[in-house]
């Protein structure tokens, strides 16, 4: 028998771009144009059309000439507009700058061509559109178009008032009483018409406002989640929300590290306690997820999932997780086992299936408080399980809109360094969230983007996609990014070693700039 256990309240964020994003629209990668290591960052209009500020940075310092192209994700290269050759920038070796027009939401492909004595190459980056604010005239301007309306309604009810007093004298002749009288009623008239016509068309504007920010500008989408015990686990339950924007449908998704759905669960209000799952894929408005042994209390959730067409999506709710049952998976019996993964399921599934029965392979979770921020000059540690550490390098001068690559080592408990494993085709995860939740965002060493884009674009483009990250043992991993305002922020890292997946917990400070 089932049983209901808690049920989640949807709620909004505002401000979105890309994946599991909320409130960091700048798009990040990292990748090779041929034989040429470029980073990217695309800094979207915030309305649209607009321009997308792009930079792109070459290593070797020696490139001599960049292009930047944007064509909405179906359009052939006929329907491409032409490439914008972007200008170096002064005193900064190997970085080139261009505007890009963005004309309507979608998703886009952003090619970029770069030219060096060491060759030539390009590279797809993948880029999701879609405002992120309303469009605000300035107050100047609306203040000389209201006065000079005012003055055309007040022309408009004098003109008619005279024609209508004075049209049928003769020359020379006086309006009379009668004649003035017509004239007032007339004025009177057309300025309730006006009037009228006036609340009509704000009353229109009202309706198309309403529908830009509901459909128009970028947000996560609001699911259902529920928990609830099943033969002995609790599963999560994720449906489409009610009266939600976008698609409802989960029909048309294509897997991104080879999983439909990414979900990240982080407790609230401290956020001690946080969770990498994979749901499955039940039907068409249905996932479901084992849930880990994790404390009870409210979480907000975040998913990520990529659609067919190139569209990324972020879903967002709140849910409240009950007491684990039974046994757990996973003994609670001392914090350092709280940072602990349980690999007990035996596929990864990637089509429909009639019910989760275990965790994911690659489901990870960890309990504990973070790392606080670090002095200046000062090194950040975060204890892993088991008695290894994880550095954080840069951790010392973090400043808003500063483009970085948050660098990342881990050690053993003997004090040397650790072979870092693939974690789902990935040397690691991070996940960056500001302390309100104003801000959230999934990094790859890739950068931001989603590699089942990036995948499908250069698919499309007979390019050889993004090479698998170096296999030699490696100690290091990096992340770049951004971010986008000042504050407090809590970063997850997540690397896999010894088959093990160890988070990482830092709490970083954020300068303005």
């Amino acid at each position: 028998m089932k049983v209901r256990l808690a049920i989640l309240v949807c709620w909004l964020c505002a401000g979105l771009s890309g994946r599991a994003h909320v409130g960091s629209p700048n798009v990040f990668f990292e990748g090779r144009a041929g034989t040429l290591a470029v980073r990217v960052i695309i800094r979207p209009p915030p309305t649209l059309p607009g321009i997308a500020q792009v930079d792109v940075r070459v290593t070797g310092d020696d490139a001599t000439a960049v292009t930047v192209q944007a064509a909405p994700w179906a359009a052939g290269e006929t329907a491409a507009a032409a490439p914008v050759a972007a200008l170096p920038v002064a005193g900064a070796p190997g970085l080139f700058h261009a505007p890009l027009w963005l004309l309507t939401k979608g998703s886009y492909r952003v090619r970029i061509a770069v030219e060096s004595p060491r060759g030539r190459g390009t590279l797809a980056v993948p880029l999701n559109s879609a405002a992120t604010q309303r469009p605000e005239m300035p107050p100047a301007l609306g203040s000389t178009l209201a006065g000079l309306g005012a003055l055309l309604f007040i022309g408009a009810v004098w003109l008619a008032g005279a024609a209508a007093r004075e049209a049928t004298l003769a020359p020379g002749a006086l309006p009379s009483a009668r004649d003035q009288r017509r004239g007032r009623a007339v004025g009177v008239v057309v300025a309730l018409g006006l009037a009228g016509s006036l609340y009509a068309g704000t009353l229109r504007w009202q309706a198309m406002d309403r529908d830009f920010r509901n459909n128009a500008l970028a947000q996560p989408v609001p699911v259902v989640a529920a928990a609830s015990g099943e033969s002995g686990v609790n599963l999560l339950r994720l449906t489409p929300a009610a009266g939600g924007t976008g698609p409802v449908e989960w029909d048309t998704l294509v897997a991104d590290h080879g999983k439909l759905m990414h979900l990240f669960l982080v407790r609230e209000p401290a956020g001690e306690t946080f969770a990498h799952l994979h749901p499955v894929r039940c039907g068409a408005r249905l996932f479901e997820s084992v849930l880990p042994p994790l404390p009870a209390g409210g979480y907000q959730l975040y998913g990520e999932i990529t659609r067919e067409n190139g569209a990324s999506e972020t879903l967002t709710a709140r849910v409240v997780l009950p007491a684990p049952l039974g046994t757990p998976l996973q003994p609670l019996a001392t914090a350092a086992m709280l940072g602990d993964i349980i690999c007990r399921s035996p596929l990864a599934f990637l089509g429909n299936a009639a019910q989760p029965f275990a965790l994911d392979v690659d489901d990870a979770w960890h309990s504990g408080p973070p790392t606080p921020p670090a002095a200046p000059m000062r090194t950040q540690v975060s204890r892993l399980t088991g008695g290894a550490g994880m550095v954080f390098e840069n951790a010392g001068d973090l400043v808003e809109n500063r483009e970085t690559a948050l660098r990342f080592s881990v050690f053993t408990a003997s004090g040397e360094r650790a072979a870092i494993q693939a974690y789902m085709g990935m040397r690691g995860h991070a996940v960056v969230r500001r302390a309100d939740g104003a801000v959230f965002t999934h990094l790859h060493p890739a950068g931001t983007i989603s590699m089942a884009a990036e995948e499908m674009l250069a698919a499309r483009e007979a390019a050889p996609r993004l090479a698998p990250e170096p296999t030699a043992p490696t100690a290091e991993v990096a992340f770049p990014y951004a971010f986008p305002r000042p504050g407090t922020y809590r970063v997850w890292v997540q690397v896999r070693v010894d088959g093990r997946v160890l988070t990482g917990v830092f709490e970083v400070n954020v300068r303005a700039a």
